[in-house]
């Protein structure tokens, strides 16, 4: 049996050759990574499936991040671009701070940034509703490092940063201080936490425009406590800081008594930062169409370009939605207080 299926597979082979070997060189050649990505309308995602809060309050309606789809470009998807409508390419380098960051960088960085949206989140919403948030600690992570640093092969994107000359970093001053007290030339000596291994190496300062700086960029992430309890479940393909606002929102009514969706489909996007003021976003377009595509009844828009793109848009292609350009999140509490009364 087995003879006759090698006799069988070796004629295909020998009269086929050709054909298979097309056809491999087609696949190999078809998905050839290119420097972009394609963007395309995405949806929307409830967001009670993303986080759960102890004893939390339930909404008749829902509150929902909206999402753009995003493929990585190759020879295929990037000639696919201009066949298929609403397929945009991107540039890889509009996301990169330089050119030396890879892929990985510009992951790790957006997980980096969900992490920070989703702690700023929770710290707006616990403070408005009155509830508990304490900061215990700050986590320093490396996000950025200029090109020009000569011992870039010992520093990553992602790594935390443990200790500068031997002295515990708990808070972004004790890194701050310690450089000031340097002189541009000087060596400070880092140790670096990267995943499980502890990395130790020297970054000499340096003076860039007109301050002292080792030419790192830092993102500072809390290890917090709050009652009640949240635990949060986004998907590991899931990253960025542009659902910060609408997480807020959904977290702020979940920990309230009175419901505010009114039983209404809500999405929105935009970034929050601690003080709850929201930022804008790129490829609001491909969010809008994803919320309307699902029947959402209003979307959340910071004001400014992203709003005047947004109704302009809802003129464009006649969409029944309500785009609510809003600032802060009080904004769009108070915009659904006075929808619900």
């Amino acid at each position: 049996m087995f003879n006759n299926i090698y006799e069988f597979i070796k004629k295909i082979l020998k009269y086929n050759y050709k054909e298979i070997i097309f056809v491999i060189c087609f696949i190999l050649i078809a998905n050839y990574p290119v420097p972009y990505y394609i963007f395309t309308s995405g949806g929307i995602t409830d967001l009670s499936e993303r986080f759960e809060v102890e004893n939390g309050f339930t909404q008749k309606g829902s509150y929902n991040l909206s999402y753009v789809t995003e493929v990585n470009g190759t020879i295929f998807t990037y000639l696919m671009s201009f066949i298929v409508p609403n397929w945009d390419l991107v540039k890889i380098s509009d996301y990169q701070i330089n050119t030396t960051e890879s892929l990985e960088d510009l992951a790790i960085r957006d997980k980096l940034s969900l992490e920070i949206a989703n702690q700023s989140a929770v710290k707006v919403a616990y403070e408005r509703a009155g509830k508990e948030f304490k900061i215990n600690k700050e986590k320093l992570y490396i996000v950025y490092i200029s090109e020009y640093l000569k011992s870039t092969d010992n520093l990553k994107v992602g790594d935390e940063i443990l200790y500068i000359d031997d002295i515990e970093v708990s808070k972004f001053e004790d890194l701050s201080n310690c450089i000031e007290k340097k002189e541009v030339g000087d060596k400070v000596t880092l140790t670096l936490k990267r995943k499980d291994k502890i990395i130790t190496t020297d970054v000499l300062v340096q003076n860039i425009d007109g301050s002292k700086s080792t030419g790192i960029g830092m993102y500072i992430i809390y290890d917090y406590e709050v009652n009640p309890e949240i635990k949060f479940n986004f998907s590991g393909n899931e990253s960025g800081s542009s659902a910060g606002f609408m997480t807020s929102l959904a977290i702020y009514d979940t920990l309230i008594e009175q419901d505010l969706t009114s039983g209404l489909k809500i999405a929105g996007t935009g970034t929050i930062d601690s003080y709850g003021n929201v930022g804008e976003i790129g490829g609001v377009e491909y969010k809008l169409k994803g919320a309307v595509n699902e029947s959402s009844d209003i979307f959340f828009v910071p004001i400014g370009n992203n709003y005047d793109e947004c109704i302009n848009l809802k003129k464009e292609k006649n969409y029944n939605i309500n785009i609510v350009g809003i600032s802060t999140i009080d904004d769009a509490i108070e915009y659904l207080k006075e929808l619900k009364s």
